[in-house]
C-alpha cells in the first residue's frame, strides 16, 4: 500500500513538472482543494476493496505531503502575490 502511494505522489510530481509555472503555483497555493479532489478521485478509482481504499487513503496522504514540501520549496500564491519559499521562482513567472 505504501508503495502505491509513493507511486501517486510520484504521479503527481510528473503532472506539476509538465505544468507552465503560474498552474503549478495555483495548484500548490489550493491545497485543500486539490487534496479533496484527489482524494476523491482515487477513492472512485479503487473503490470495492479494502486495500484498494488504504491505497487511495494513503496515496492522497502522499500527495499532501508532496505538496505541503512544494509549498515550502517554491512557495505559493497569496491575494494575488507570490510569496517565495527556499527557491524563488519569480523570474520564471
Amino acid at each position: 500500500m505504501l508503495e502505491m502511494g509513493i507511486i501517486v505522489a510520484l504521479g503527481l510530481l510528473v503532472m506539476l513538472a509538465k505544468m507552465p509555472w503560474r498552474w503549478k503555483l495555483h495548484i500548490i497555493s489550493n491545497p485543500v482543494i486539490v487534496d479533496i479532489s484527489i482524494f476523491s478521485v482515487l477513492t472512485m478509482l479503487h473503490w470495492g476493496t479494502f486495500s484498494g481504499v488504504m491505497v487511495a487513503t494513503v496515496g492522497a496522504l502522499f500527495c499532501s505531503i508532496t505538496l505541503s514540501i512544494a509549498k515550502k520549496l517554491i512557495g505559493c500564491v497569496i491575494n494575488g502575490k507570490y510569496v517565495p519559499g527556499m527557491y524563488d521562482v519569480s523570474n520564471k513567472l
